[in-house]
């Protein structure tokens, strides 16, 4: 008996959405001023970060001019990122609540492996990210997770769909954008003498606004 090949229908899918910001060495030689300022005045949260700064999570209520811009272009990234996946249009949609937080990770400095509770979208900017170890390119990366369980004999197949995580490589001046459902933590950042400064947010569905 001969089969035909009809077509292969990929299911749940976890969309991992990148904006580039313009002119980002300029934004991001501003924000590193910034970041600066509050890391002395400052003395941080503790969350998912080890050995690394945290600020407190208002980045859309401060008046800096670097965090106003990125806070700007976060909120654009948050309303083109639905409409690429249908969930709205130019004039009507979601209304997002947002709130977005600093990290500051120092050599040697990660973030355990968690999650985004009651988020819809997810998501972080980058402002500084060192160079990796030529011989560990992964260090600093930001690393998804499965939170499906694995299929029997994930092992011996090892079909790239089933994957039991997948890596990024940041680049600086990215927005990344995730489902806040998406388990993921950041590697070890390499043992240059930089920090590795990124700024994460949340994107909470708070109600539908209708196309007038």
């Amino acid at each position: 008996m001969a089969i035909t090949f009809n077509t292969t229908h990929m299911l749940f899918p976890t969309p991992v959405v990148e904006f580039l910001v313009e002119d980002p060495e300029r934004l991001n030689a501003l924000l590193r001023e910034e970041i600066a300022l509050r890391v002395k005045s400052e003395a941080g949260e503790k969350r998912s970060n080890i050995d690394g700064w945290h600020s407190a999570s208002d980045l859309f209520a401060r008046e800096e001019p670097g965090h106003q811009e990125i806070a700007g272009a976060i909120k654009l990234a948050v309303r083109d990122a639905t409409r690429q996946i249908g969930g709205g249009t130019k004039d009507g949609g979601v209304r997002f609540q947002l709130a977005g937080w600093i990290n500051v990770n120092p050599p040697g400095g990660f973030n355990m492996p968690h999650d985004h509770p009651g988020a819809f979208w997810s998501g972080v900017y980058y402002v500084s990210v060192p160079e990796p170890p030529a011989n560990n390119p992964e260090r600093g990366a930001i690393s998804f997770i499965d939170h499906r369980p694995a299929p029997a004999g994930q092992p011996l197949v090892q079909a790239p769909m089933f994957q039991g995580n997948a890596t990024f490589r940041p680049r600086e001046g990215a927005i990344l954008l995730f489902p806040g459902t998406a388990r993921h933590w950041v590697l070890p950042q390499s043992d240059a003498a930089a920090d590795r400064i990124s700024i994460a947010f949340n994107a909470i569905a708070a109600e539908t606004v209708q196309a007038g």
